[in-house]
């Protein structure tokens, strides 16, 4: 099974990619999402994330999540903490869900897969790419943050530069119809070098 790693910054449209991926049969997992939903099921996640914030980090036995991005998005040792207590219990959790697979490719999507050294435990690394004045634009509209917050959470992650040099494909995501014809030759690529039909 040939495992990618979808990444690229905030706002560059991975889940636009990984939908088009989803369309020619390829399972994906969001990291992101699937993280979300951990740090309001997994006892040990909570309760770490408890004990290093406070109570007011749950409220009503849900992740309390605005509070919470507001204080590590401004302190890296906090960010950094709580990235050490997800990080882990969510790849345990992105193998379980891959050993459930049966498909020749299946696909794994984060924006921070490079930051955190993590492209040796993937077959092939495919950036999403895009101007930030659109990526930008993208966040406010989808999440309505400031350009403040939206600073804040983007100032962790590399530039696109620095992780083409890491990446073994780029995709570049600015007129959907080119978008979707880059999937497929990347797609085909893939195919091809791991010798899938």
């Amino acid at each position: 099974m040939v495992q990618l790693a979808v990444t690229g910054n905030m706002g560059s449209g991975k889940t636009t990619i990984c939908e088009m991926l989803i369309s020619q049969g390829i399972s994906v997992y969001f990291s992101d999402n699937r993280a979300k939903e951990l740090m309001n099921q997994d006892q040990y996640l909570i309760e770490h994330i408890q004990k290093r914030f406070g109570k007011e980090s749950y409220r009503n036995g849900l992740l309390n999540r605005k509070w919470l991005a507001e204080r590590v998005f401004k302190d890296s040792k906090a960010l950094n903490d709580l990235n050490n207590f997800v990080h882990p219990v969510v790849r345990q959790d992105y193998l379980e869900w891959v050993n459930q697979k049966s498909q020749d490719i299946v696909a794994y999507e984060s924006a921070i897969v490079l930051e955190h050294g993590n492209e040796g435990k993937f077959d092939v690394v495919i950036l999403v790419s895009c101007p930030e004045k659109f990526r930008i634009k993208r966040i406010k509209q989808r999440d309505g943050l400031t350009q403040d917050e939206i600073q804040s959470r983007t100032r962790f992650q590399w530039s696109d530069e620095r992780k083409r040099k890491l990446a073994d494909h780029v995709i570049e995501n600015i007129n959907l119809s080119q978008t979707e014809q880059q999937v497929k030759t990347v797609l085909s690529l893939i195919r091809k070098q791991f010798l899938i039909d």
